[in-house]
Parts: C-alpha cells; sequence; structure tokens
C-alpha cells in the first residue's frame, strides 16, 4: 500500500514537471528592448496643390504717398521695366510749396548779393579809414596834426571795423536762410517725386485696380505684379507628409482632375516651418487647424500661366 502511494506521488511530479517544461513564461529582465511590431508604409509620392507663379512670388504694389490719380499708365498684361512710370498722383500741393520755397530762395540770394556790395563798400570805407589814421598818426609824430584829430582818426577806424563786421554777420545770417531754403526745396522736391509711382522691378503686370480720379493710399494694392524670372508651382504639402519633402527631389505637375503631365521640376526651397493652409482655405470641408509646409517646384517647363491651379507630385524614395 504504501508503495503505491509514493508510485503515484511520483507520477504526479512528473506531470507537473512536464507541463511548465512545455511553455516557460521569460521574467522581463531591465534593458530589455520590446520589438515594435508596426509595419511604416513606404511613401514614394507625396501629392500637394499649388499654383503657378514667379520664383520670387507676386508683389503687390502700392504708392509710397496718399492722393488721388491723375493718370494710369499700365495695363494688365504690360510688360514693365524697372522705374517705369505707372501712376502719377495730383502734386499740385507738392509744386505749389516748391514754387514758394524756391521764390524765397530767389529773394534770399537777392539780399546776399545786396549784402556782398554792402561788405565791399565796408571794407573800402574801412581802408579809407586806415590810410586817414596812419596819415594823422606821422603827421602828430611831426606835431603837424593835434592829438585830438588821432584820436577822431582811430575812433573812426573802430567804427569803420564794426561795420564790416556787422555786414559779414548779416550775410552769415542770410547765408544759413539761402541753405535752409535750399534743403527745403530738395525735400518738396523728393516728395513730389513721390507723387510719380514707378514700377519697383522688372515683370509683368497681372491686376490694375487703380482708376483715374481714385484715391490710393501707403499699404494699399493698386496693381499686382509678376517680377521677371523662371516660373515656379508654390505648393502646401500636408503635415502628415511634410518631412518626406527634401530639397532637390525631382516631381511632376498636373492640372487638377486631369493625369496628364504638364511639367517636371525640381524641388527648390521647403519651408522650415508649418503654417496655416493659405492658398486654397476655402476647400469645403477643411479642417481650420491643419497645417502645411510650404514647398517650391522649379519647373521645367517655363511655358505655364501664371495662377493656375495644379497638382504637385513629389517623388520621395
Amino acid at each position: 500500500m504504501r508503495t503505491s502511494i509514493l508510485g503515484i506521488t511520483l507520477l504526479l511530479l512528473a506531470g507537473i514537471t512536464a507541463c511548465k517544461g512545455g511553455k516557460q513564461e521569460k521574467t522581463a529582465q531591465p534593458g530589455d528592448q520590446k520589438t515594435d511590431t508596426l509595419i511604416r508604409p513606404v511613401i514614394n509620392k507625396v501629392n500637394a496643390t499649388g499654383r503657378i507663379e514667379p520664383e520670387s512670388g507676386i508683389t503687390d504694389l502700392s504708392a509710397d504717398v496718399s492722393g488721388i490719380i491723375r493718370q494710369v499708365l499700365i495695363k494688365e498684361g504690360q510688360s514693365v521695366k524697372k522705374d517705369m512710370p505707372m501712376l502719377i498722383l495730383d502734386n499740385s500741393i507738392q509744386s505749389a510749396q516748391v514754387a514758394e520755397a524756391e521764390a524765397k530762395l530767389r529773394s534770399q540770394q537777392q539780399e546776399t548779393a545786396l549784402q556782398q556790395t554792402r561788405i565791399n563798400d565796408a571794407q573800402n570805407n574801412l581802408q579809407k579809414a586806415q590810410i586817414d589814421f596812419d596819415r594823422t598818426s606821422r603827421l602828430v609824430e611831426k606835431k603837424a596834426e593835434t592829438q585830438e584829430q588821432l584820436d577822431n582818426a582811430k575812433n573812426e577806424l573802430e567804427k569803420k571795423k564794426i561795420a564790416v563786421q556787422n555786414e559779414m554777420a548779416s550775410l552769415r545770417v542770410t547765408e544759413k536762410k539761402v541753405a535752409e531754403s535750399q534743403a527745403q526745396i530738395n525735400t518738396a522736391k523728393a516728395g513730389s517725386g513721390k507723387y510719380v509711382v514707378r514700377a519697383p522691378a522688372d515683370g509683368l503686370i497681372l491686376l490694375v485696380t487703380a482708376r483715374s480720379g481714385s484715391a490710393v493710399s501707403p499699404g494699399i494694392s493698386f496693381a499686382q505684379l509678376a517680377p521677371a524670372g523662371k516660373l515656379t508651382a508654390l505648393c502646401e504639402v500636408d503635415e502628415l507628409f511634410a518631412e518626406q519633402v527634401k530639397n532637390g527631389q525631382r516631381s511632376y505637375i498636373t492640372y487638377k482632375g486631369y493625369p496628364d503631365t504638364i511639367s517636371t521640376g525640381t524641388v527648390l526651397y521647403t519651408a522650415p516651418y508649418l503654417k496655416k493652409k493659405s492658398l486654397f482655405s476655402d476647400q469645403v470641408g477643411e479642417k481650420e487647424d491643419r497645417r502645411v509646409r510650404e514647398v517650391r517646384i522649379l519647373l521645367d517647363n517655363q511655358d505655364m500661366l501664371i495662377n493656375r491651379q495644379v497638382e504637385c507630385h513629389i517623388i520621395t524614395q
């Protein structure tokens, strides 16, 4: 009986040991790394919506001063050169200020001429007084004239010196006024020059809103200019794929909704930050908090229509 019980006990122990050996769990140790089983997709192409524009962007034109437009010298589709007049504003007030300053300057210049004449006369009188004083001094030494006559000649000489000094001082005051008037004229003319609005660079006029008789103000656009230069596709890449895009990557461009490639190109610029979507923020169902990365692609086909909406397909692998 005792032998049977012992045998059963041994069999049970053997079974338990066999079960443990069949499946053993490893206790996690410090420093062990977990294996990431997430399969990340390989992205070969990033798509983005964009538009065609010059490499330096489209420039909004505005005047440096406020005024009323007298004449519009540009039209849409016209090529312009740097410093070419585009608008002529009413500068009648500024012209009147210039004319007034010039009249004052002429009067001061005439006064300067008169003062110079008076200085010459005063210097001649001083020279005569000096001669008379020297002659009287010699006669006094010879006892031919009295001391009183010498004192009178000396007083007259001092008066002539003071007269010359006064005339010279008056001339300096007038010359200072002349310089101030000249500066006023230069400033007025420079200000008047701002009433001719000139092109800031070579380029193509895309849009003109200015009209004769209407007002313009600094910071308010009256036209749009596409500066001369190579055409690019400016597109916005969704933040989910923003880090996949690099400078130098090749791409191809299609019209939105059409599969045909209209141009190939190379990524020229990738913004160093994310921003709110701005190019096409009026799309239906768009999330306002979505961020994008601005990317500029230099086009191989330069015969493109500026501001045309396109699809940009950037090859990332």
